[in-house]
């Protein structure tokens, strides 16, 4: 009972907060200006993940203390880390922090969680040496929280990825019996106080505070301990459900190795730009992508009840099938963009002349 109050206190908490935090954005004018490598239009507010993060840490606190199932402490270390995680990524939105300097916070973050125990301990049932435990999960969570800050570019997308991820490992939680689970409900009601004010046309943007807790948290999460059936596929389970923000983040990666441009360099290359060069509207792709990611969660959910060997096939089918997706929208991109410059050299080659048009009887 106890959970279910906490997941109501939790969208109630985010949703009456999210006009304040609009009206503090505006009063000292905290926007995500618009600018040429940006889609939406106008300034908008931009530190809706305070929102998120604060109604989260009040409800999920009364539930690990009021609870009886599940043990306050355990939770500190990642609690602490995300704590951490959030303030920087404040600052950072408010004052643009140098790259190394979150880089070092993040690591301290992800120290604190891995050091107390909280790694990828095997994959597919055979056991990870220590070194390689450590090195795994390192470069997992930092891949992670960077790859929800940049899939974060489109109304209401970044949201809709986190609270359909997030929700599906409440799920597979609550059928290995982890009460775990309701700090994941718990999250997912924060979530959708905030999207009410993202979805587009969004009045509110979480900023990398948002993005960046998102991305840690889902990170974390499957760390907990739970069923043979989860932990023997848990990798495999979170690289699917993660699939958009990771394969966008490989593809943005390579992009600007292949171009020699600094990783972290912003462009408009991603999969939600790609599609909007396709033709769709910001809503069109919004929709599209979380149908696929509803479809991928499915699959994960799924895959639980298929045991461990059938469960991996189809994991691994439904991977299969995001690949052949980016693969499919990477090579229609390029083939429009190729058709567009066409034209245009066409165009410029054969200049009409609209002051002293050609008569001819």
């Amino acid at each position: 009972m106890i959970m279910y109050v906490c997941i109501g206190l939790s969208i109630v908490l985010s949703l009456i907060s999210m006009p304040l935090i609009i009206g503090f954005c505006k009063k000292f004018s905290l926007y995500d200006y618009q600018s040429a490598r940006k889609i939406h239009s106008g300034n908008i507010p931009r530190l809706g993940g305070i929102g998120i993060v604060i109604s989260f840490l009040i409800s999920v606190v009364i539930f690990l203390l009021v609870s009886k199932d599940i043990s306050a402490s355990k939770s500190l270390p990642i609690l602490i880390s995300t704590t951490i995680i959030f303030i920087f990524a404040i600052v950072d939105d408010l004052l643009n922090l140098p790259a190394i300097v979150k880089l070092i916070v993040q690591l301290i973050a992800v120290s604190i969680v891995c050091f107390n125990g909280y790694r990828f301990t095997q994959v597919f049932g055979f056991k990870l040496p220590t070194v390689v435990s450590f090195v795994l999960t390192f470069g997992w969570i930092l891949g992670l929280i960077n790859a929800y800050n940049l899939i974060d570019g489109l109304d209401g997308l970044c949201g809709t990825l986190s609270i359909t991820a997030i929700l599906t490992l409440g799920i597979l939680f609550s059928l290995s019996k982890n009460y775990e689970a309701g700090i994941c409900f718990i999250l997912c009601g924060s979530i959708f106080g905030f999207l009410c004010y993202n979805w587009p046309p969004a009045k509110l943007f979480m900023g990398d505070n948002g993005s960046q807790f998102l991305g840690f948290m889902i990170a974390t999460i499957p760390l907990y301990t739970s069923s043979d059936v989860f932990e023997h596929n848990k990798f495999l389970i979170m690289m699917v459900l993660t699939s958009f923000p990771v394969f966008d983040t490989i593809a943005a990666i390579w992009r600007r190795l292949r171009d020699r441009k600094p990783i972290m360099s912003p462009d408009r290359s991603h999969l939600h730009h790609k599609l909007l060069n396709l033709g769709y509207s910001s809503k069109q792709v919004l929709i599209l992508i979380l149908c696929l990611q509803i479809l991928i969660c499915a699959s994960v959910v799924i895959s639980y009840f298929l045991g461990e060997t059938k469960g991996q096939a189809l994991l691994f089918e439904t991977l299969a099938f995001m690949i052949l997706f980016f693969s499919i929208i990477h090579y229609s991109n390029r083939k429009k963009m190729l058709q567009n410059s066409t034209d245009e050299k066409a165009e410029s080659a054969n200049p009409v002349n609209q002051e002293n048009p050609v008569e001819t009887n």
